[in-house]
């Protein structure tokens, strides 16, 4: 946490190599979070990642290392992707021909980052939509705890300071949550070949 604050510190001053760090830092794992997040295509979701690193530059001053700074970046990117789906909503729903035909394609690389959302890292043989639908079957408490240390990659000790719960009740309640989605995985594929649990690779 400190190298973080002194992190912000140094961009503040105007480092050049310290906002070279920030960006191979934290891009890539919020375009992951973003993607998580929406169905935005490439094109959409590097621009959410852009607006989300500049708009947390121009607001460095307010960063007191309270939480830690991929944290505050993600509250920062949850309410850019809220401006996107209402500026959608607003839109017309229909599309000319040309607007259709012109629109990039949604499997096209992000041009910002090569990165890799780490819920993919969470699983093996498993598609992320099998996956996805087991966490949200689990208790609240559940959901967001694995959100968070498999999906946003924060530390144990970060989750904790988060949820204001000490270090032993957040691991307490990973394994608990842990042993609850495998148990629901292996109902939702009972009888299917391709069903092995997911692994849930924990650093900690």
């Amino acid at each position: 946490m400190q190298d973080e604050v002194q992190l912000v510190q140094r961009m503040l001053r105007g480092e050049q190599r310290a906002f070279d760090e920030f960006f191979e830092s934290f891009a890539a794992r919020l375009a992951a979070f973003a993607s998580r997040r929406s169905s935005l295509d490439a094109a959409a979701l590097e621009d959410v990642v852009q607006v989300t690193m500049i708009n947390a530059i121009r607001s460095l001053g307010t960063f007191r290392g309270g939480s830690s700074l991929f944290t505050w970046l993600c509250q920062i990117c949850r309410n850019q992707l809220i401006d996107v789906r209402r500026k959608a909503e607003r839109q017309p729903k229909s599309q000319s021909l040309d607007e259709l035909t012109s629109r990039r394609p949604s499997a096209e690389i992000v041009a910002l980052v090569d990165y890799r959302d780490p819920l993919e890292e969470c699983t093996e043989d498993s598609s992320r939509d099998a996956v996805r639908k087991t966490v949200n079957q689990l208790p609240a408490s559940y959901a967001r705890i694995l959100e968070l240390r498999f999906g946003d990659d924060l530390t144990v000790p970060e989750i904790a300071k988060l949820l204001q719960l000490s270090e032993s009740a957040v691991e307490s309640r990973l394994v608990r949550a842990r042993k609850a989605f495998r148990e629901l995985w292996n109902e939702a594929q009972a009888g299917d070949e391709s069903g092995d649990v997911p692994h849930l690779k924990d650093s900690t």
